[in-house]
């Protein structure tokens, strides 16, 4: 059998080697960089920062712990999603050195980000009570979704959920910038009767207890301090002067007075259609 050339005895080792190489590349680039990379992008990574522990519980329990932290806070394009895994393979390697301190990595979850598994834009909540026209707030006022929901992932409201609070709603529908009659977006509640009543303003203390005020008004622990907190429309500035015929139709002063106020000026309490059940409202 012919002996073969030199250059080929030798390229079979050449080839050995230069694929040990290779594989050597390949498998630091993925234990230094790929492997780290995914590790630092995993909502996991985040729990190791205590900082974050106020953030991290309710995301844990709440319906987003499946989308993950990159899913809402960057952009579904691919650059920002590339880019987003390149810094975190940095932000690996920096955790080890300075735990302490959370990566400032995240900024707030925009539109194109929700709408990417929120195509649906519903109209009204899955329970049926509201009407929410999303698209008409979306599309429409292109309001961003964040302004609504601000409790939806990483805070819990004063109810212990993670659904927008009606005093969120009321900051645009006051009557004024928003429709705010109750019909507008509860489907099943409009103010009772009672309500439109003349004399509603003067007797409507008398119902405090009342189980069926809760249905509508137990959204916020101290909503008849929106009222009592500001001085009443009949209060004008002539008020001193007449206050005195108003007390003798319909004397309602110690819903809101102590006796010693009265007495600061009249040196008594006076008598007109003084009434000792009324009550300050607290």
């Amino acid at each position: 059998m012919p002996l073969k050339p030199n250059s080929e005895l030798g390229s079979s080792p050449r080839r050995s080697h230069r694929l040990i190489r290779v594989g050597l590349v390949v498998f630091a680039v993925l234990v230094l960089l790929v492997l780290p990379g995914y590790l630092a992008s995993r909502p996991g990574f985040f729990e190791r920062y205590p900082s974050l522990s106020d953030q991290y519980g309710p995301w844990s329990k709440s319906t987003h712990v499946e989308a993950g932290c990159e899913g809402c806070h960057v952009s579904p394009a691919v650059g920002s999603r590339a880019a987003y895994r390149v810094r975190m393979v940095g932000e690996f390697y920096r955790s080890i050195v300075f735990r302490a301190k959370a990566p400032a990595v995240f900024s707030a979850p925009t539109n194109e980000a929700c709408l990417t598994c929120h195509s649906d834009l519903r109209s009204v909540s899955p329970a049926g009570d509201l009407q929410i026209p999303h698209r008409a707030h979306v599309t429409v006022l292109e309001m961003q979704c964040i302004e609504c929901h601000s409790y939806l992932v990483h805070e819990l409201n004063p109810q212990g959920k993670h659904t927008p609070t009606m005093e969120g709603c009321l900051t645009c529908h006051d009557g004024d910038r928003a429709k705010d009659a109750c019909t507008a977006c509860h489907t099943a509640k409009a103010a009772p009767a009672t309500h439109s009543g003349a004399d509603w303003l003067v007797v409507h203390g008398t119902k405090k207890d009342d189980p069926a005020c809760v249905s509508c008004h137990q959204w916020k622990d101290d909503w008849c301090a929106d009222c009592h907190s500001q001085r009443p429309a009949s209060h004008g500035s002539d008020w001193r002067a007449v206050h005195g015929e108003a007390v003798k139709r319909n004397r309602s002063c110690e819903a809101c007075h102590d006796g010693p106020f009265c007495i600061r000026c009249h040196g008594e309490v006076p008598p007109d259609n003084f009434d000792a059940g009324l009550k300050i409202v607290e």
